[in-house]
């Protein structure tokens, strides 16, 4: 049956715009370039003119059902010809490019040529790429923010970071396989210096090939540590660390003793802040280590196994706290636990308590769940409301090999892709190639190859044995650049095998930063195609024709119809648009048709430039498309009414648009 697309009109336009008021910098919060890593303390805080996105080559017809013929993802080919040779990435504002990942031929990318990176109309990085990621151009192309396939198995990534002000594009010369590339995108170029690999960033890499040995963030002024010896009774908690006043936990180290594989499946760690419980998850899963023991060494958390069969753990997480803060340890092993060295790192600061309250910070939140997976529904990391940021995840799988046409012993369920869905938009704004090419592996990570790289890694992998029944991976991903960030909502999921068709057990743990109360809110619909909802916003254009479009949106929702009228133009667009005056910036969301890409308009908010909005996806299969644009607090503050102009960019495709939804931005409070 046809889903139809509902066309609301929204509130009457005509109400005068208020005062201007100063811009307030209360989400002025994000961090650029190499100042993420530079300064992890100030991960928590959360930023509402930041949106993450990721252009890859997930099959744009969706996959096939039948696992007899394996997964046909890698058709998303060439976004354009240009650069190099072929587009795989291009944007236009402000924003940043945080992770690139390429694999064909095993992890050999020998035939894709040259990659080519242009930022700001400069060509930055032009390169063989299996040099590039071999590290032969040197820092900061060097390991570990570079890996070729041995390093990172079967799959090459850059984790470089590189900032633009007004443009970027990625090519390569040719032979185009799979790929992602995940960047965020900025409302304003303030604060944005364009990337130069005249900087080596010698710190930050010194700091990467530490992971997991010291802590990365900076050393704070004072810290005071809550060291203690803990025996546990069976099917109990103790609470291990406790402290008062505006602060953070900035280090938690646990030493078990022999044997721990026992304690690490069988204690929870739960964390309470302020008094609400933000974490309680399996002790192993939360340090990378979901299998058992074994040797993880992210730039976040660690697993080291010692000599007399004890095992040490530590995260260097920041997890802010306005008055209270309270570190448990649950027994659910059966039996006594004795012996377990805690130290707990607190550091006092002022800073911590209003920038919770107001809601610039988010709480550290891991969100664990255990279980068989379900047919047809994605395995969710995260299913948040409120607003916050999505910044890693560590991933245990128990499953079984089947017959594909890869092999008769294939850990199918690797198929998977991860889809991210935030604000309420109908389209992932991330759609993955793989569940080894999301931990930025490849090849069912060389069937068995393990690596724990500082943001990447498969620590772990078992056949029959160990305690486990077939085939068992444990992985982890950290997004420390890339974080996503959300407003009002955010569902990060992942497939188990191509279609969910296939049921392994999962366990995962999603770190995150979190606030319960929406930073997003909906203040007006504009619906070009109806007639009423024109007049209603003062909607102009001209030489435009309407169609009906009876397609799908890609991802989760692809084989459900969706029926609406759609209407395209090369001409200018005017529409009013009413929202609070008490705002942030506002979020404009396009429902369009993606059968064309490189759709481009120029935004203007009452006559004022706003920059481009460019679209250079596109999908003949599933048409239907959500995306977004951030409008700068700077054109809005103040104001109720706004008027939008979108002037098609000369020699694009037709703009098109079913419908536009207008979030404003605000305040948590």
């Amino acid at each position: 049956m046809f889903a139809l697309l509902v066309l609301g009109i929204g509130g009457a336009a005509g109400a005068s715009a208020a005062p201007a008021k100063p811009v307030s910098s209360a989400f002025d919060e994000k961090t650029v370039g190499w100042d993420t890593y530079r300064h992890l303390d100030r991960l928590p805080y959360l930023s509402a003119d930041t949106q993450t996105s990721q252009l890859s080559s997930f099959d744009r017809s969706g996959g096939n059902f039948d696992i007899s013929t394996g997964n046909k993802n890698g058709s998303g080919g060439c976004l354009a010809v240009g650069g190099a040779g072929c587009v795989i990435a291009e944007d236009r504002g402000a924003g940043e490019i945080d992770s690139i990942w390429f694999t064909r031929d095993g992890g050999n990318v020998t035939a894709l040529g040259t990659v080519r990176i242009d930022l700001d109309g400069r060509t930055v990085l032009e390169a063989p790429l299996q040099s590039l990621v071999d590290g032969a151009l040197g820092a900061p192309f060097a390991w570990p923010l570079v890996a070729n396939a041995t390093q990172s198995p079967g799959g090459v990534y850059v984790k470089v970071p590189m900032p633009y002000r007004q443009s970027m594009r990625i090519s390569v010369a040719s032979h185009l396989e799979y790929y992602h590339v995940d960047y965020r995108r900025f409302s304003t170029a303030d604060g944005v210096l364009t990337f130069s690999p005249a900087d080596p960033a010698l710190d930050v890499l010194a700091a990467f090939r530490a992971a997991g040995v010291v802590d990365p963030k900076p050393a704070a002024p004072s810290t005071g540590h809550n060291h203690r010896v803990n025996q546990i009774p069976a099917g109990t908690g103790l609470q291990i660390a406790e402290a008062t006043g505006s602060g953070s936990i900035s280090a938690l180290r646990l030493r078990l003793p022999s044997p721990a594989d026992r304690l690490l499946a069988g204690l929870r760690l739960q964390i309470e802040f302020d008094g609400r419980t933000m974490v309680d998850s399996p002790l192993g899963e939360f340090f990378g280590a979901g299998l058992g023991i074994d040797n993880v060494r992210s730039l976040m958390f660690a697993t080291v196994p010692e000599l007399d069969g004890s095992v040490s753990l530590a995260a260097w997480w920041p997890m802010p706290f306005a008055h209270t803060a309270h570190v448990t340890l649950v027994n659910a092993t059966g039996g006594p636990v004795t012996g377990i060295d805690s130290d707990v790192v607190f550091t006092p600061d002022p800073q911590w308590a209003p920038a919770l309250a107001s809601g610039r910070a988010g709480y550290f939140t891991a969100r664990s769940h255990a279980g068989p997976t379900t047919p047809g529904q994605d395995w969710l990391f995260a299913d948040e409301q409120g607003h916050g940021k999505f910044v890693g995840v560590s991933h245990t799988i128990r499953g079984s090999r089947i017959k594909t046409s890869f092999g008769d012993e294939s850990p199918y369920f690797l198929e998977g892709a991860e889809r991210v869905y935030t604000d309420g938009s109908a389209s992932p704004q991330w759609y993955g190639t793989g569940t080894e090419d999301f931990y930025e592996g490849g090849w069912y990570f060389h069937n068995g190859t393990t690596y724990s790289d500082p943001l990447t890694g498969q620590p772990d992998q078992r056949t029959a044995g160990g305690g486990c029944a077939d085939y068992c991976v444990a992985a982890y991903r950290l997004m420390l650049a890339e974080a996503i960030d959300y407003r009002s909502a955010i569902r990060f999921g992942i497939e188990h095998g191509k279609r969910d068709m296939v049921q392994p057990d999962y366990s995962s743990t999603a770190f995150l930063y979190t606030q319960p109360n929406d930073t997003a809110t909906g203040s007006d619909d504009v619906n070009p195609a109806e007639l009423i909802s024109r007049l209603m916003h003062g909607y102009s254009d001209s030489d435009a024709v309407d169609q009906l479009l009876v397609s799908e949106y890609e991802g989760t929702e692809d084989v459900r119809p969706v029926a609406g009228l759609i209407r395209a133009t090369n001409a200018a667009i005017t529409f009013h648009v009413l929202i609070s005056p008490d705002n942030q910036g506002i979020l404009l969301r396009r429902t369009s048709d993606q059968a064309t890409g490189y759709q481009s308009a120029e935004v203007a908010v009452d006559g004022a430039p706003a920059g481009i909005w460019l679209e250079p996806r596109s999908n003949n299969s599933h048409r239907w498309l959500d995306d977004i644009y951030l409008v700068p607090a700077r054109l809005t503050a103040g104001k109720n009414l706004v008027t939008i102009t979108l002037t098609p960019t000369p020699g694009t495709p037709p703009w098109t648009a079913s419908r536009y939804h207008i979030d404003t931005m605000g305040l948590a409070i």
